[in-house]
């Protein structure tokens, strides 16, 4: 997930003084061209970012940008922790554990027994006590697929009961009532769908790209 790599970058960026783009891409995996656009949807989100060129140089959040750790309290940083924890226990991704890791690190010394004692007093579990085994897997495809804008293929059961082979352009994963969905462009269709993963087999991401539409998120109450 996108989002996973931008909470990463924060955290790089505010444990060292300066980085390069270079040294960040080959951290992440991605071309420097995505971290400049990842670098720009930060600064745009109010995290003041600043570039500095030539030798040694790199991107820096700007001096007079603090975190405080002394501004969470206890409570924030359980609440922080649990949702990160139980999203982990659905997603499994490196990056989403390092984001993890990263927040813990935010815990003064004299507050963690009691945010341990918090966390393990809840859990909450949205998967299904049974299901499709492919789910975990179908997942990590998925957001591979959204990063690289490529088509996924794949068979459908839809809730009538009918069995078809799609190809569609992936752009949003939605967890909703403790199921998994994909929302994209179906190309048998000629439109907007929302997927449930668990009607889902024989998942392939294919070779070819494709250029995102300019569209607008529908309701999810869209027939497959």
């Amino acid at each position: 997930m996108k989002i996973d790599r931008l909470i990463s970058i924060i955290m790089t960026l505010l444990d060292k003084k300066r980085i390069g783009a270079q040294e960040l891409a080959d951290m992440f995996e991605v071309s420097p061209r995505t971290i400049y656009r990842d670098i720009d949807a930060i600064d745009m989100a109010g995290i003041p970012i600043r570039s500095i060129s030539g030798v040694g140089g790199g991107f820096e959040i700007m001096p007079e940008y603090k975190i405080d750790k002394n501004v969470f309290s206890a409570a924030d940083l359980s609440a922080i922790l649990m949702g990160l924890s139980n999203l982990s226990n659905m997603v499994r991704g490196d990056e989403l554990i390092n984001a993890l890791a990263k927040v813990k690190s935010f815990i003064p010394a004299d507050k963690v027994k009691d945010i341990e004692i918090k966390i393990d007093q809840i859990c909450i579990d949205s998967s299904p006590w049974s299901g499709n085994k492919n789910i975990q897997p179908y997942l990590q495809m998925i957001k591979a697929a959204l990063e690289y804008h490529k088509l996924l293929s794949f068979e459908y059961i839809a809730h009538h009961g009918n069995k078809t082979v799609r190809t569609v352009e992936p752009y949003q994963l939605v967890l909703k009532s403790g199921h998994w969905y994909f929302y994209g462009y179906c190309y048998n269709r000629s439109d907007y769908r929302l997927f449930r993963l668990s009607r889902m087999s024989d998942l392939q991401i294919k070779q070819e790209t494709f250029v995102p539409r300019d569209h607008q998120k529908r309701p999810f109450y869209l027939s497959c």
